[in-house]
């Protein structure tokens, strides 16, 4: 199962509205909220890029357009089902008309090795990202001497600090993919992707800081 989350909007609408798009077993499924929008087979939806930062997504005469998180991650889920440029063949509808090679061939086994992979370098690369928005120069030089000098007097409270934040930020991104709900309502710009990646990293420090104390 691959999740993403993001926002969505009409062709006619500019307005938006936070989105969930869940791919799982040759079927997506879009939820706003804690309201299920709808769930269809992949082969009855087209997906069209629409700009470099979105995509259409045409099913039952209606479009939208996807803002999301992780486009590139979605791209590579969803990516024989996108229209290509100059392809104007329809795939058809009804189950009858599906080919072999659309019909599931993975084991439980595999589907679930696959998504756990799947996620891991999702975490990974959000954790790589956080690690870049570090300031550089001055800002990092002073963070580095300011959290040297806690270590030095004060490694317990740096190790809960960190162990208890990994902690929670693990919970919540936890509890934000099994619920999408939850999830929506996270402040600012925070996915459960996020979320994990931090309380990987934060977890890593206050054990090291635990262990060397």
């Amino acid at each position: 199962m691959a999740v993403f989350f993001g926002e969505m909007q009409t062709k006619s609408d500019t307005s938006r509205m936070k989105a969930v798009v869940t791919v799982e077993n040759g079927r997506v499924r879009l939820a706003s909220g804690t309201a299920e929008l709808g769930e269809w087979p992949l082969h009855t939806v087209r997906f069209e890029e629409y700009t470099d930062k979105s995509f259409l997504m045409a099913v039952e005469d209606e479009e939208l357009i996807l803002f999301l998180d992780e486009l590139d991650r979605f791209r590579s889920e969803v990516g024989r089902y996108i229209k290509k440029s100059g392809d104007e063949r329809r795939r058809p509808t009804h189950p009858a008309f599906r080919k072999k090679d659309e019909e599931p061939t993975q084991t439980l086994g595999e589907e679930i090795k696959e998504d756990v992979s799947r996620e891991v370098a999702s975490i990974t690369e959000e954790a790589r990202d956080l690690i870049d928005k570090i300031p550089r120069g001055t800002p990092l030089l002073v963070g580095a001497g300011v959290f040297l000098l806690l270590l030095i007097f004060l490694p317990q409270v740096i190790a809960i600090i960190t162990l208890v934040g990994g902690t929670v930020a693990l919970l919540a991104g936890g509890f934000a993919y099994a619920d999408s709900g939850f999830a929506l309502r996270l402040p600012w710009d925070l996915t459960p992707t996020k979320l994990v990646a931090a309380g990987a990293l934060l977890l890593a420090v206050g054990i090291v800081v635990f262990t060397i104390r």
